[in-house]
């Protein structure tokens, strides 16, 4: 909270912490590559959103880590990871299909997480089955676990008939490398499950993610409406001088005409992401081809922005507007400075401009509104407690920042009193809270209070509305959080 508390950084070099949210999850111990899936719970008690990550051929659910800090940012952002192993696949295939849904029902139902809560992406071959799955959760979302509102790949073959057009090219050039055994890999393993590339391409079509050489949309058209990010390191002198492949034989050209084909369709949300960071893996070793390139903390953050966080992006609206020259806030419950008021939902304040003067007549005037995602009863007794735990916690936080000396700390004592039913409230009530104040006076104080329970037509929600001011409720600030309260509109 900005007006309330300090900031708290989460570093990303905090392994003890993160370790304590990792979980190995099992369903068959007898299949060490996919017999389980691994899961990253955030730092705090809310989980905003998922993100599925996959790794690259050959990649269990938990062997990349060392080569990216998605997972790490995610922690510190209120986003669960699940990682899913990719093994041998190559591309999306029914039994990584169903190994894919049966890990992500799971996940759902676990995590009490909705179908559109999730985002996915991967690196390398894990980036194509990313988008190959997401498109099908888009075309059949009967038929799939989640509805994935942004999906990313970092440096994958995002068109399997120019892949297998360019592993052949690789091999008639006169050179050596281990990365030519990659491309006959590729060519014996894509001649015996999805047939030669002449010709008929059915079985191309159905298992590419996008396809340059047809006319028209591909498979591509189920993510008009999705955020779409691809990842590429391009920096061709380095495939000459150590592959000896142009731009032909990597996978920027072909992610290029994806994100084009993207946007001529109307998706506004496609991206190129040119990398301006060098790929190196977990030892140090320069390679294009790379988890690192993409940007972790940008990354979270556009998957912030397209996983609609709570509270920024509610189903319902509202009408609660101060006078502009009043500042506003949000955060989400469960509160860290009060961690025993469990409602799910969020805090919705507004200050007035001297809210924060010990001098001022608005001193600790301001209102504010909990959001609760659920039918919760409110009385004398229960707001009491609510209001002591709130502000006990609200203002030793503060005076343990301040290091202020805690032998003049005392909790918060409230006195609560139903009165006459307002107009739009279910319920009214005034309150008088003790306080040390730890904000703005440094010492003991009273804080005046009303309390609006609100009258809304949604029974799956609460609504209440609080005034509060350090004056008696004869001054005159009142009248501007009356006002508020007055003209305030919900659902």
């Amino acid at each position: 909270m900005r007006n309330f508390t300090f900031l708290y950084v989460l570093l990303l070099s905090a392994p003890m912490a993160f370790a304590q949210h990792t979980e190995k999850i099992w369903f068959d111990k007898s299949d060490s590559v996919y017999g389980y899936y691994t899961t990253i719970a955030p730092s705090g008690p809310r989980i905003q959103g998922a993100l599925v990550l996959l790794d690259g051929y050959g990649g269990n659910a938990d062997g990349f880590f060392a080569d990216t800090k998605l997972h790490n940012v995610a922690y510190a952002n209120e986003i669960l990871t699940v990682c899913i192993p990719t093994g041998m696949h190559l591309y999306a295939d029914s039994s990584m299909l169903a190994l894919m849904n049966r890990i992500l029902a799971e996940v759902v139902t676990r995590y009490q997480l909705r179908k559109n809560q999730f985002a996915i992406g991967g690196f390398s071959s894990g980036g194509t089955l990313a988008l190959r799955y997401a498109e099908l959760c888009h075309e059949q979302p009967a038929a799939f676990a989640i509805l994935p509102n942004a999906v990313f790949d970092i440096d994958s073959p995002v068109d399997l008939v120019e892949l297998f057009k360019s592993s052949e090219r690789e091999l008639k050039k006169d050179g050596k490398g281990w990365w030519l055994g990659e491309s006959q890999m590729i060519i014996d393993r894509f001649n015996k499950e999805l047939g030669p590339v002449t010709g008929d391409v059915k079985n191309y079509r159905a298992a590419s993610p996008f396809l340059n050489s047809i006319t028209g949309p591909g498979n591509e058209q189920w993510l008009k409406a999705t955020a779409v990010r691809s990842y590429h390191d391009v920096d061709v002198n380095w495939y000459i001088q150590n592959r000896g492949r142009s731009l032909y034989e990597t996978n920027t050209l072909q992610a290029s005409a994806f994100i084009n084909q993207l946007v001529q369709e109307g998706n506004r949300q496609a991206e190129f992401i040119s990398s301006k960071i060098q790929g190196r893996r977990a030892n140090g070793q320069r390679h294009p081809h790379s988890w690192n390139i993409a940007d972790e903390i940008d990354l979270i953050q556009w998957l912030k922005e397209k996983l609609h966080f709570y509270p920024d992006h509610i189903e319902a609206t509202y009408h609660y507007v101060a006078p502009k020259t009043w500042d506003s806030e949000k955060f989400s419950f469960p509160a860290d400075f009060a961690p025993t008021i469990r409602y799910k939902g969020f805090e919705d304040i507004r200050f007035a401009p001297g809210w924060g003067n010990a001098a001022s007549n608005e001193k600790w005037l301001y209102t504010f509104v909990w959001w609760l995602d659920g039918s919760y009863p409110f009385t004398e007794k229960i707001l009491t407690q609510d209001i002591e735990a709130y502000y006990t916690g609200l203002t030793r936080q503060r005076a343990v920042a301040d290091k202020l000396d805690m032998n003049l700390f005392t909790p918060a004592k409230t006195q609560v009193q139903k009165i006459n039913t307002a107009k739009g409230d279910i319920a009214s009530y005034t309150a008088t809270v003790n306080i040390f104040d730890a904000q703005v006076t440094k010492k003991p104080g009273i804080l005046y209070m009303k309390i609006h329970v609100k009258k809304i037509g949604d029974t799956t929600r609460t609504v209440v509305l609080f005034e509060v001011a350090a004056s008696p409720f004869t001054a005159p600030v009142w009248q501007q959080a009356d006002k508020i309260n007055d003209e305030s509109i919900f659902p």
